[in-house]
């Protein structure tokens, strides 16, 4: 059909040049193709919009891409290729329809001006600089001619700059007709993630107030990570049946959420200011045993073996007894340090926006507002904590609850290092839960007088004995590493022949130490119907447990990663699908919508 429409093509031509001849009129002089590209300067591994404006001469019209079928020669964009730039799809607008003499249905058509969108990405670390090549080819018709169909160069060039870079934008008047979600390669659009383009547009759309407020409920979404939990039984122990006036026990608490926020808030301002992995400073194994370390010895304070208190010189210089303002601040200082593993999309763009940013003061205080949204439910449980005290029938149930708490601390310090147990991990965590839960129901006898809580405690240790018994269950560590087949290359050159494929790609930047890491591996591809989706893509991995070597950096760098785990979807081409992008823990349910979007079924 494509051969019959050419053939049609030079018969219009031969019959009508005639008239062509008579306005004086070629093919080249029906459209003009101006280039345009968002800024003049490209960042590595984000993404610049550029932009083609057409202008169809008046009474002349071009036809839209449309169905192989159809008797017209669609415009169509071609684009030479560069190594290590990739390209998104060609965005055009909605075309008319017009009845055009001899095709039973009307045809798709574009007259005046029209612009068309994509994106370039620039994916090499060692370009200065890039110029991009390419054509935009058409049939120019009116109502009476059809012309040869002809191509028109084009060619847009892009400095490329480091990270941190101030960009000015330019031609804002073309890029605000652009579509605001992005189009990934087959032509679905996918909402994106919280990434640095949308903080960064989050800034100059809505304000520094609205942002900041967006960014504290980025913070509080944050407590529904997992280890964020510990902070829960140790603010309950700490503000825990104190005997102050209220005003005193809300300025211990509120600094207790300040000493979280200012440690947060530091560390990540250092991570982004670094480059630093987001996490990998806090969770390399010595600090993973640290922590695991200092949750065990809050749990002894909860079984009663001594009765925690600040290191002494501490509490002369704050003049007071553990209840003081400046204790409260020390403990959420020290504790600041739990919570800050937590990543998730929202912290990585927030990271990301900092480091372009390179202010250190603007960084800080978007970080202290996240961690202020992360530390506002534990104001609450402080107040709440601080009148336990005043409970109902308070006595031996109360033993019973810190015992709870501190079975909570020991299991969250094996959680910690289960990273490094290695294939032991899953039977040593799963075999205290299920002690736990044992001596909870069959060996305790704190608060048996108080029924409402025995039946509490005993739902709380059925509960664990049955989550241990789905993780000790055989079978589980095999199917999710065996029934997934990932390849792990260790050198460039492997890497680059892994992507020699016709499938689509997936990239899974992981380390050991990370514990979302896991979670991924255990929960979501164990999953049979995600075990199923991902045989269509050529599967990799990629260890960033140290990131030491020139292989880890550059692929690192190359995909501008800064937390794990980082999944990156890749058409067969090699491009990126940027909105699928997901860094941290996602289920099943919807890791599966990412995977059928990048594989388009």
């Amino acid at each position: 059909m494509k051969r019959f429409a050419i053939f049609q093509s030079l018969l219009l031509f031969t019959l009508f040049s005639g008239a062509a001849w008579a306005q004086n009129i070629t093919a080249e002089e029906v459209v003009s193709v101006k280039p345009y590209a968002e800024q003049s300067q490209a960042i590595l591994q984000q993404p610049v919009r550029v932009a083609l404006e057409l202008d169809i001469l008046e009474n002349w019209h071009i036809y839209a891409p449309g169905d192989e079928e159809a008797f017209t020669i669609p415009t169509e964009v071609t684009m030479q290729p560069v190594e290590g730039v990739t390209l998104g799809e060609w965005e055009f607008p909605e075309p008319a329809m017009l009845s055009v003499a001899g095709i039973d249905e009307p045809a798709a058509v574009y007259g005046g001006r029209i612009t068309l969108f994509n994106t370039v990405t620039v994916t090499n670390p060692d370009l200065a600089g890039v110029t991009i090549q390419g054509g935009v080819s058409y049939q120019a018709c009116d109502d009476r001619t059809c012309l040869i169909p002809v191509e028109i160069p084009f060619q847009i060039s892009l400095e490329i700059v480091p990270l941190g870079t101030a960009i000015e934008p330019q031609h804002p008047a073309i890029f605000s007709e652009a579509a605001q979600s992005e189009v990934v390669a087959g032509g679905e659009t996918v909402s994106g993630t919280l990434d640095s383009d949308n903080i960064a547009g989050l800034v100059d759309d809505k304000g520094l107030f609205l942002t900041f407020l967006l960014i504290f409920l980025g913070g509080l979404a944050l407590n529904l990570t997992p280890c964020v939990y510990p902070l829960i039984p140790i603010t309950v122990s700490f503000f825990g049946g104190r005997d102050t006036s209220r005003g005193k026990t809300f300025q211990a608490a509120l600094a207790y959420v300040l000493g979280i926020a200012i440690t947060y808030s530091i560390l990540g301002v250092v991570a982004a200011s670094t480059g630093a992995l987001f996490g990998s400073l806090l969770t390399n194994p010595i600090v993973l045993i640290g922590i695991a370390v200092l949750l065990v010895a809050l749990s002894l304070s909860m079984f009663g073996v001594y009765e925690f208190r600040l290191p002494s010189g501490l509490m002369l210089a704050a003049g007071q007894s553990r209840s003081g303002v400046l204790g409260a601040l020390f403990m959420g200082l020290t504790l600041g340090i739990v919570a800050a593993p937590c990543v998730g999309p929202f912290v990585i763009g927030l990271l990301t926006y900092v480091a372009q940013l390179q202010s250190v003061v603007l960084g800080f205080w978007m970080f202290f507002i996240l961690a202020l949204g992360l530390g506002l439910p534990y104001l609450f449980l402080a107040m709440f904590s601080s009148r336990i005290h005043n409970l109902p029938r308070s006595g031996a149930w109360m033993v019973g609850v810190r015992v709870i708490f501190g079975l909570i601390l020991i299991g969250m310090a094996v959680y910690f290092i289960l990273p490094l147990l290695g294939d032991a991990g899953n039977w040593i965590f799963g075999g205290f839960i299920f002690a736990s839960g044992f001596y909870l129901i069959v060996i305790d006898k704190n608060g048996r007088d108080a029924r409402l809580f025995v039946t509490l405690k005993n739902v709380i240790g059925i509960v664990a004995i049955v989550i241990s018994t789905w993780l000790l269950l055989p079978g589980k560590t095999v199917q999710a590493t065996g029934e997934v087949d990932w390849q792990k290359p260790t050198t460039m050159e492997a890497f680059n022949a892994a992507l020699e494929t016709e499938k689509p790609v997936l990239l899974d930047f992981y380390a050991d130490w990370c514990i979302p890491c896991r979670e991924m591996d255990n929960f979501t591809f164990t999953d049979p119907r995600v075990i199923e989706q991902v045989k269509a893509f050529k599967l990799i991995k990629i260890d960033l447990t140290t990131a030491k070597g020139e292989y880890e950096q550059a692929l690192q760098k190359r995909y501008a990663v800064k937390g794990v785990p980082t999944y990156v979807f890749l058409s067969p081409n090699g491009e990126e699908l940027t909105s699928l992008r997901l860094t941290g823990f996602e289920k099943a349910d919807e890791f599966l919508t990412r995977l059928r979007q990048a594989s388009g079924h």
